[in-house]
């Protein structure tokens, strides 16, 4: 595993050198405040995340919880910092948490640290002037993943006992995923949605940071893509976001595809790319700014208010 996690460490720094430059671009959205927290007291720079209100609302508020995205490997709370302070401007309660990632944690170390912030959010709802019934969870790219597997394992018990999670005690009234990749198993997929042989070699890599060594011996194996885990579960009400320019295209088709066939509401958003020929992956996390950006963003938080209204 040594060449792989130095070609890692090579693509996080690139990456992390890209996103650094475009925050300088960025102006910060007004009207709203930040503030951080440890989620978990053990000292890890991981186990922090950002606490976001509007700063003209003293009132009890609507939570949205976002998960960055960043292929499982990268990134932090940081990442998706002006997204989340767009979203609470706009009147809202927003958690983005930082968490362990691979190749030094596997996937369920990771929706650990997912449900422990959700638990640190439940126990300060109180205070912090949280309406835990009303509650929206969000995630971008591998965030997507998180977010969706976790809102089935909230609802079953055996899927905790799986995961070694106790879910918080709060309502999802919606899913909103962004260009989110929910099948693990098959990551590299060509033009027409279909696993390709000749990246066998690294899907069995990223496997093994996953569920270790060996994994289909993992007894979270069977329960680490979306459609694995949303079997015989009841989703809340769904909004999939994704666009034509997207590298991972083919998993929001397979997602909607997906969604479309399970039934339930269900909103879908995608831009072609001639409607959007700059738009790119997670184009509405990371350029918050963009007038298509505000739309689809603002257009979320709309589905959110109306099946709060349900």
């Amino acid at each position: 595993m040594g060449i792989w996690n130095g070609l890692m460490k090579v693509a996080c720094a690139r990456l992390a050198k890209d996103d650094n430059r475009r925050i300088a671009s960025q102006t910060p959205p007004a009207g709203a405040s930040v503030a951080e927290f440890a989620y978990c007291d053990d000292g890890d720079e991981m186990h922090k995340l950002n606490f976001y209100r509007p700063t003209d609302c003293d009132g009890v508020l609507p939570v949205i919880v976002d998960i960055h995205g960043g292929a499982w490997i990268y990134g932090d709370k940081e990442l998706n910092k002006y997204y989340c302070m767009y979203l609470a401007s706009k009147g809202y309660a927003v958690v983005g948490m930082s968490y362990r990632l691979m190749p030094y944690v596997g996937l369920a170390e990771q929706v650990q640290d997912v449900f422990a912030a959700m638990n640190f959010l439940a126990a300060h709802a109180a205070e912090w002037k949280c309406d835990l019934q009303r509650v929206m969870l969000t995630g971008d790219s591998a965030g997507g993943h998180l977010a969706a597997i976790c809102s089935c394992i909230m609802q079953s018990d055996k899927l905790q006992d799986v995961y070694g999670v106790t879910a918080p005690a709060m309502e999802v009234k919606c899913l909103v995923l962004s260009h989110a990749v929910c099948d693990v198993h098959e990551l590299a997929l060509d033009k027409k949605g279909r696993k390709m042989a000749i990246a066998a070699p690294l899907q069995r890599k990223f496997s093994q940071m996953m569920f270790g060594k060996h994994p289909e011996k993992s007894p979270i194996y069977g329960y680490a893509s979306l459609s694995q885990v949303a079997k015989g579960l009841i989703l809340p009400p769904v909004m999939v976001i994704g666009c034509g320019r997207d590298i991972y295209l083919q998993h929001t088709l397979r997602l909607d595809r997906f969604m479309r066939e399970r039934g339930g509401e269900y909103l879908y958003d995608f831009v072609s790319t001639e409607d959007g020929p700059k738009l790119g992956h997670v184009y509405n996390i990371m350029r918050y700014e963009w007038e298509q950006s505000r739309r689809v963003n603002d257009k979320s938080l709309e589905f959110f208010d109306r099946c709060c209204e349900k």
